[in-house]
Parts: C-alpha cells; sequence; structure tokens
C-alpha cells in the first residue's frame, strides 16, 4: 500500500504541474503582444525639445502636439502657447535684436527697447520656463530632483532653439558671447 501511495501522490503532483502549466500557457497565448518603447530621462528630454522646437518653428498644428513624447495637460498649453507667440518673435530674430541662450531663454541684444519687446520676451521666457519645468517633471524629474534636472533640460531645449535657428540668427555661447548663425 505504501508504494502505491507514493506513485498515487507523485503522479497527482505531474498532472497539476501539466494542468499549471497549460493554463499559463493558454494565459500567455490569449495576451496580446505590446511594443513598449522605454526612454532614459536624457534620451526622452533630448528628443522632447527637439521635437518641440521643430513644432515650434514649423507652426505645425494642434494634432502634432498629440505625437510628441510627453503630450497633455499643462505642457500642451504651454507648448500652445510659445507656437501662437513666434511669429511675433521671428521679426525679431530674423532683425537681431533678440536672440536664443544656450540656457533655452531669449535676450536681448538691442540694449534699449521698447517696451512691448520686454513684455513680449518676459512672456516667453515665462513658457520657456514653465516647459521646462514640465518636461522635466515628465521624464521623471518632479519633486526632489526638479531642481537638480532643470538646468540639463533648460539646455537641452537651449541647444535646438539654437541648432533649428535660421541663418543669420543671433545666440549666445555659455561664455555670454553673441554668435552669429552662419548660412
Amino acid at each position: 500500500m505504501r508504494g502505491f501511495n507514493k506513485t498515487s501522490h507523485r503522479t497527482r503532483r505531474r498532472l497539476l504541474g501539466m494542468l499549471a502549466g497549460t493554463l499559463l500557457l493558454t494565459a500567455c497565448s490569449s495576451v496580446e503582444n505590446v511594443n513598449i518603447n522605454v526612454q532614459i530621462a536624457a534620451t526622452g528630454t533630448k528628443i522632447e525639445a527637439k521635437q518641440v522646437v521643430a513644432l515650434v518653428y514649423g507652426q505645425l498644428p494642434d494634432a502634432e502636439i498629440d505625437k510628441l513624447l510627453y503630450a497633455g495637460g499643462d505642457l500642451t498649453r504651454v507648448i500652445k502657447r510659445l507656437r501662437d507667440r513666434y511669429p511675433q518673435l521671428k521679426p525679431r530674430l530674423d532683425e537681431g535684436s533678440i536672440g536664443n541662450t544656450a540656457s533655452g531663454f531669449v535676450a536681448l541684444r538691442d540694449p534699449a527697447p521698447e517696451e512691448s519687446l520686454r513684455d513680449l520676451l518676459r512672456d516667453e521666457n515665462r513658457d520657456r520656463a514653465f516647459l521646462y519645468n514640465q518636461a522635466s517633471a515628465a521624464v521623471g524629474h518632479g519633486g526632489d530632483t526638479l531642481n537638480a534636472w532643470l538646468p540639463y533640460a533648460s539646455y537641452s531645449f537651449g541647444k535646438e532653439w539654437i541648432a533649428q535657428g535660421l541663418p543669420g540668427w543671433w545666440s549666445m555661447n555659455d561664455q555670454g558671447q553673441w554668435v552669429q548663425k552662419s548660412d
């Protein structure tokens, strides 16, 4: 009798193991394959900067904002404001009275501009700062790590504002020197 119980016990364990395996395979075969694109924060920030600047400079429609890696909510609203303000900035960038900085902002090159230009730059820089905050949070650097990440975000965007700028536009490098983009 003892040998029979051991054999019966082993048989039941095997049957339960096969049943569990079959159930797992059935569950796996009914799961849809999903591709997940995981970006590390640094890569995500660079991609977002490149796409946002292209969207603003290219005056692309709202539908293109939804295609961004981190679109939605406040981030979408600030990108729309930047895009909508660009037609006012472009003539000033073309004439050289303003330029982009390596740190991602717009600065005056003309020492005595009219008040309306100062207001325009204040609004633009406020929205750019908000963009860098929101983009940082979107890649997982909000809260305690926000202040440490913001310089990386603003310089990533600054690089794109300058790189995608038109020939003849001015930019301020890290040493505070104005440089004109060549043709």
